[in-house]
């Protein structure tokens, strides 16, 4: 084992003198310019580096540990302990566990206080009567050393893991990095879970902090898949690598078990073989220890059918081991009560009543700020209209934007700058086909997409099951089963895409864990269906197209990208009467009579039941609890809106150049689209369950309809493409601009200014200034034929 010299500054004054004097009493034959000293020095554990700093030991202990040469070759390890402190045989220990680390083995120990000096021979551990050493004798020690047995070298470990915090802190925070670094995504492997570039700050990370220093043994982090429970679990190893009190262990779950898997990172990452049993016993050793570091253990993707582990859990934080020891689970929130109730469905089991939960959500408005300030730091921007945008709270949408930008080169410039599309666009299947190419694994996935769209059309799944699985990838168990083997199913967890999981509704399913890679293989399914169909009706496969969106998770996203595939195959081939039937079904706006009944999914509150009434109020029923909400605290409520999705999958579409044969020419049908659907005369988004992303700053104006203010930002698709396809043609889409001002259209001409301010303030000189005379010019001739949406700006 290598020993590196680290010392970087003076040895402490306070004891300086206390070692020469030793050294001098010790080996007096020796001349004083031989000897050196390293007072912070290092030694291999396993893979591991271990660092002790014996000045900083030595303020904060009280004792030192210093290794003595001769010339090249160490000649003994002092522990000097500070005047006044008795000897004890623990010093003896761990200076004997430093000198047969070291390589070449340091074949004395000397410990001292100044008054009192003890020397151990390194090689059997007992003493010599503490008179000045011979050369003869010192000698004959070294030759001794030589031949020690490497058992004694693990009995080394044993006694530093067991007894020194500085050494076991070091190498559990190094066994953690190992397992994260094996979680990490790499260039050839972007499916892995931790991004090495990204990680946001979550308050949740700080609650499960608070309840680590208040003493609580167990901390369940729930939340839904997808949601960031793995990174909370990073985050706490990176924030408690310099925490006095705490140590993190990071421990990904499976069926060996937590004490079987601490057992497999010692020997693998440590080079320290023990059993489960010894592992265990180094843990309720450390569980009861007192003025040392309290060890947490964070368990990485728990599933409840995981009997051991639960067992173990149960275990690590029952009475049998002291409060030294805690435990952190990520677990989805579909399993949490089968991991905290009682036998009985009622009452709570014993780690039930021991668990404090931590509910982990979507990004909340600060937690998104400071992820906006995370990617600034990395120069990313985020495009205005974003925070309206309910999908990019989730991170790994996130995650997945910003992934082709980090791997870059030309982001390498610091000079670079990056802004990103203020709502989910193409670019995220773009990002999966160019980044995830296993043929193996797209086979695999090939199967969950025609396993979830065959759960899709399913009606009759529980309604909290089918609400959820418009948002999440959730696929029945028992439904997967009848497309793959239950090997290639167990495999996909293993791996981690498939996350096993109980249901609120009793069910047991899967989550997808690599969504945008499900996304692609869903867009080339509906593909073939839909040039299937077309070739026949395409009125109908319009209209099953425009159904199947409502029905996905990115529905819109996924189903124009399908007509995309579907169009640019040679061997599947799509009628340009597909797109003229999208275009013909126009959002339509419904009045919800008395008596209509809705239902929604909410992250919150989960299934609620809303009942419409005479005097046009709602009544919401969730979780045995009711509400009325009246007409007067929400805008109308008495209006529905139907047949968008048509048109949603049309705005995206619109944002890639779309050419099409006509009669044996080639004609572009995205700027057509741009026209007809940026004429909607009304606002064009997904809704969601939260009023917070349904509500934007928008203008009513009788008669024309409704318009989203500039002051929002880009929150549309059709906008969006706008943006896009200006900037892609710049000053050659002038004439498509006038058209646009033709046709006397409010919405369509709101919408083409809101793309071209955008223009102004962040495209290239060239293209800004083009965008400020359209504005100038055309725009503002146009839209002066309306009345003002702002008339004090005016």
């Amino acid at each position: 084992m290598a020993v590196k010299q680290l010392t970087t500054s003076p040895t402490e004054a306070d004891y300086e003198g206390g070692m020469v004097g030793t050294i001098a009493k010790v080996f007096p034959w020796l001349p004083a310019g031989d000897v050196r000293h390293q007072i912070k020095f290092a030694f291999n554990f396993g893979r591991a580096s271990i660092e002790v700093d014996g000045a900083a030991e030595y303020r904060k202990e009280g004792r030192a540990d210093i290794v003595l040469y001769n010339r090249e070759l160490p000649l003994a390890v002092l522990e000097l302990k500070r005047q006044g402190l008795p000897l004890s045989s623990d010093d003896e220990a761990q200076g004997l566990s430093y000198a047969r680390v070291l390589n070449p083995m340091a074949p004395l120990v000397v410990v001292t206080n100044g008054d009192e000096v003890r020397i151990v021979k390194t090689h059997d551990g007992l003493p010599l009567d503490g008179a000045p050493l011979s050369e003869m004798q010192f000698t004959a020690v070294v030759a001794a050393a030589a031949r020690v047995a490497k058992a004694d070298v693990a009995r080394a470990i044993e006694t530093l893991m067991g007894t020194n915090p500085t050494v076991w802190r070091q190498a559990v925070q190094q066994v953690s990095a190992a397992a994260i670094q094996e979680l990490t995504a790499t260039a050839t492997d972007h499916s892995l879970p931790f991004d090495p570039n990204f990680l946001l700050e979550r308050k949740c990370t700080v609650k499960v902090l608070d309840h680590l220093a208040q003493g609580d043994r167990l901390i369940l982090v729930e939340g839904q898949p997808l949601i960031g429970k793995s990174n909370v679990l990073r985050e706490l190893v990176e924030k408690t690598r310099d925490d006095e009190n705490l140590v993190t262990l990071f421990v990904s779950a499976d069926g060996s078990g937590v004490i079987q898997s601490l057992a497999d990172a010692f020997a693998s990452q440590l080079a320290w073989p023990v059993t489960t049993s010894e592992a265990r016993h180094w843990l309720i050793q450390l569980s009861k220890s007192e003025n040392v570091p309290a060890l947490v253990i964070v368990v990485d993707g728990f599933d409840p059918s995981m009997s051991r582990l639960r067992k173990e859990i149960a275990d690590l934080t029952s009475p049998s081991f002291g409060g030294n020891v805690r435990v952190v689970v990520g677990i989805d929130d579909s399993a949490t009560d089968l991991l905290t109730g009682g036998d009985n469905g009622r009452s709570s089991s014993p780690m039930g009543r021991r668990a404090k939960r931590v509910v982990l959500k979507r990004l909340d408005d600060e937690e998104y700020g400071a992820a906006l300030q995370e990617l600034g730091r990395h120069r990313i921007l985020m495009m205005r209209g974003a925070d309206s945008a309910r999908e990019l709270r989730f991170p790994w949408v996130l995650r997945s934007m910003v992934s082709d930008i980090f791997a870059s080169s030309r982001h390498k410039n610091p000079e670079s700058r990056a802004a990103l599309a203020p709502l989910l666009s193409l670019g995220l299947i773009a990002h999966a086909r160019s980044k995830l190419r296993d043929p193996e694994l797209r086979y695999l996935f090939k199967e969950l997409a025609a396993a979830f769209l065959t759960e899709a059309r399913d009606r009759k799944r529980s309604f909290p099951l089918m609400l959820e699985s418009l948002g999440v990838f959730l696929i029945r168990r028992k439904n997967l089963g009848k497309r793959l083997g239950d090997a290639q199913i167990k495999e996909l967890i293993a791996r981690g895409y498939l996350k096993a999981a109980i249901h609120d509704s009793g069910e047991a399913v899967v989550a997808v864990r690599l969504p945008e890679l499900l996304a692609s293989e869903l867009a080339g399914e509906i593909a073939v269906e839909l040039a299937r169909r077309s070739r026949t009706n395409p009125l109908d496969a319009a209209a099953w197209l425009s159904s199947t969106a409502g029905n996905l998770p990115m529905g819109d996203v996924i189903c124009a990208q399908a007509v995309f595939d579907a169009s640019m195959r040679n061997d599947l081939g799509l009628r340009l009467d597909v797109i003229v039937e999208l275009l013909k079904i126009r959002p339509t706006r419904d009045t919800l009579n008395p008596g209509t009944r809705l239902a929604m999914h909410s992250e919150e509150t989960g299934l609620v039941d809303l009942d419409v009434r005479e005097d046009g109020s709602m009544v919401a029923r969730a979780g045995g609890r009711e509400a009325v909400i009246d007409k007067d605290d929400g805008e109308d409520l008495d209006t529905a809106y139907s047949n968008f999705h048509s048109w949603l999958i049309l705005s995206h579409l619109a944002s890639l150049p779309s050419v099409f044969d006509i009669d044996g020419e080639e004609h572009r049908i995205d700027p057509i689209i741009l026209h007809e659907v940026g004429s909607a005369d009304i606002i064009l988004r997904q809704p969601g369950p939260e009023m917070q992303f349904n509500g934007v700053l928008a203008h009513d104006v009788p008669g024309i309809g409704s318009m989203v203010c500039h002051r929002a930002g880009i929150v549309e698709a059709i906008t969006y493409a706008m943006f896009l396809y200006i900037k892609r043609e710049g000053r050659s889409a002038a004439p498509w601009i006038g058209e646009a001002c033709s046709r006397e259209s409010l919405p369509l001409i709101h919408r083409v200014s809101i793309a071209l301010q955008f223009l102004s303030e962040m495209g290239s000189e060239d293209l800004a200034a083009f965008a400020t005379e359209m504005l100038d010019g055309p725009i503002a001739a146009a839209m002066d034929k309306f009345p003002k949406l702002h008339p004090k700006d005016s």
